[in-house]
């Protein structure tokens, strides 16, 4: 064996090993966190870190450091709630199906309030994350950001004759968004609260 096949067999080597760890990793992440929450969905925190937005980051920071992997789930509810908000303006748009719907166009427009706040907030903590790694500062605008979605949640289940209590359902014309956009937050949480103090973001 010469030397460049001795070095593509190592380097075919590192990636699948790499790749192994990274796996390895998110399941451990999930499983943990699933483990410290009744509502916790292991198998939408799988399929979440999964699908990652970015590249993975060049060494040091591997794959599977604890701060890339918080990372992915910010930058995908950032783009749910910007998605929703757009949503949300095509059903209040005319032929969007509310038209004759007075209290449904009411909670569509908190919603779009609501999402369009939560969208900035999340791109701040994308920011500071990134920036500073404020943990704290960081899982107070996420919280917002879930906070938002249970709160239009809420709005369609008083308008459907709920009381507001109880478990979400997640049956608004935007439930779907909701419940993602919820769940990211959620998965973001964990990881940071998993992050040993010493972690340093260097993207």
């Amino acid at each position: 064996m010469n030397l460049f096949h001795l070095l593509f067999f190592f380097f075919l080597l590192l990636l699948v090993s790499q790749v192994k760890s990274t796996d390895d990793m998110i399941e451990e992440t999930c499983k943990t966190c699933a483990s410290r929450s009744t509502i916790f969905d292991y198998n939408f925190c799988m399929s979440s870190l999964n699908n990652s937005p970015i590249s993975p980051p060049p060494p040091p920071l591997l794959p599977t450091d604890l701060s890339f992997l918080a990372l992915i789930p910010m930058l995908q509810a950032l783009d749910n709630a910007t998605a929703t908000a757009s949503t949300i303006q095509q059903l209040m748009s005319e032929g969007g199906g509310f038209e004759d719907d007075v209290y449904g166009r009411a909670c569509l427009r908190d919603c779009l309030e609501l999402y369009e706040d939560a969208a900035e907030r999340l791109e701040e903590a994308v920011r500071v994350f990134v920036s500073r790694e404020e943990k704290e500062t960081v899982k107070v605008m996420v919280s917002a950001a879930m906070e938002a979605a249970t709160t239009c949640e809420t709005g369609f289940m008083e308008r459907d004759g709920s009381d507001g209590g109880g478990a979400m359902t997640w049956t608004s014309p935007v439930g779907g968004d909701n419940y993602k956009l919820f769940e990211l937050g959620e998965i973001a949480i964990c990881i940071i609260n998993m992050i040993s103090p010493v972690t340093s973001m260097s993207l």
